[in-house]
């Protein structure tokens, strides 16, 4: 359910998603509860860090959790997620504000319901 949500949400926020996200596919697998568990507390973490980062306008505290999360979905099989984060790394460069806080506090809400979810 969580990544079916996943994809809806970075498809509404990332047009070109199903172009992008090929550099982030790995072998699908299940998650066993240990992997989950490990996965949904860092996750927890590195949100927390990204809504500190959007709290105090700290752009590096944002790219570093950005990134950090686009590492994670990857490795998870979420590959959506991983664009997403990507997407934030680069409006963040391109000075893109707005932009960048609309898609944090998607990621940021999802990560919510994720963790909530699988707890």
């Amino acid at each position: 359910m969580a990544i079916r949500r996943a994809i809806e949400m970075v498809s509404q926020l990332i047009p070109d998603l199903n172009g992008r996200i090929s550099q982030f596919e790995v072998e699908t697998f299940d998650m066993d509860d240990e992997l989950l568990s490990a996965f949904s507390e860092e996750l927890e973490r590195m949100t927390g860090e990204l809504q500190t980062g959007l709290d105090r306008s700290d752009q590096e505290m944002i790219r570093v959790a950005a990134h950090s999360i686009k590492g994670m979905g990857g490795t998870v099989g979420l590959p959506e997620i991983s664009v997403l984060a990507q997407e934030i790394e680069l409006t963040l460069r391109a000075g893109e504000t707005d932009r960048c806080r609309e898609l944090c506090t998607a990621l940021i809400n999802w990560a919510r319901d994720f963790v909530a979810e699988n707890q």
